[in-house]
């Protein structure tokens, strides 16, 4: 069986949070994931996964200033401080909730500043960040953005992700293999999910090029899950989708995984 998770910042996003718990469970889904879980009171969150108990797999650290534009702090430079708080934020609440993945977003190329400057800078906090989620048994995760949905992002490419990952040297730190955006960045997912595995601790999945519910695009994901589970891979497939109707008929894709 595999283990899907909601991703509550892009599924059921109409409602509040405490009923887009409950949705996700009666739609089927074994966990919840999602970008801002933080900016809602954790007493809610609390009470709506006691309700529900479904599993928090998933949760960003705070990114900055995103109505500024901003999309993460992790490369930033004069930014210590902020950084430093999101990740005590990011822990508190992944510690109440029993999530023990925290994406950690590296920031926008900054102009003025050379790649290698900012690589630098991107690794130092990426150790300071593994350092503090290690107390509460919390990986780091670091994923790939493509270039069209996020101009810019300074981890554009998988393989300056496995870089990063292998010179912060740290073991709880790992891959957040997103397949919409490998296959727009890379494509060829299903090599490079091979070549990745030892080092993948979370994936999502989303269609290519309408970023649906899988099997409204040029993947064939029903394919793409099979080869999954035959890696052994034990982990999460967050959904992070934009529904293409409204209404059950774009979850009736998860029927054969329920």
């Amino acid at each position: 069986m595999l283990k899907l998770a909601a991703n509550l910042d892009w599924l059921f996003c109409e409602r509040p949070i405490a009923a887009r718990f409950q949705a996700a469970k009666a739609a089927g889904f074994h966990g919840v994931e999602g970008l801002f879980l933080w900016q809602h009171p954790l007493d809610v969150l609390l009470a709506a996964q006691r309700e529900t108990g479904l599993p928090v797999a998933l949760m960003n650290a705070p990114a900055g200033n995103w109505q500024a534009g901003e999309r993460g702090l992790a490369s930033l430079p004069d930014r210590d401080e902020a950084f430093h708080r999101s990740l005590l934020i990011a822990r508190d609440y992944a510690t109440a909730l029993g999530c023990r993945k925290v994406h950690v977003m590296a920031g926008l190329r900054v102009a003025g500043h050379s790649t290698n400057a900012q690589h630098e800078r991107l690794t130092e906090r990426l150790r300071i960040a593994c350092d503090v989620m290690v107390e509460a048994d919390i990986d780091v995760l670091i994923e790939p953005l493509n270039q069209e949905d996020m101009p810019g992002y300074f981890v554009d490419n998988f393989p300056l992700a496995e870089r990063l990952i292998r010179d912060v040297g740290r073991k709880n730190i790992g891959l957040q293999f997103d397949i919409y955006h490998c296959q727009k960045i890379h494509g060829n997912v299903a090599h490079l999910i091979d070549h990745y595995l030892p080092i993948i601790k979370h994936f999502q999945i989303a269609s290519v090029p309408g970023r649906h519910e899988p099997g409204t695009g040029e993947l064939n994901e029903a394919w793409l899950f099979d080869f999954i589970k035959q890696t052994g891979y034990q982990g999460w497939i967050g959904c992070e989708y934009k529904p293409s109707t409204p209404g059950p008929e774009s979850l009736r894709w998860m029927t054969p995984y329920l």
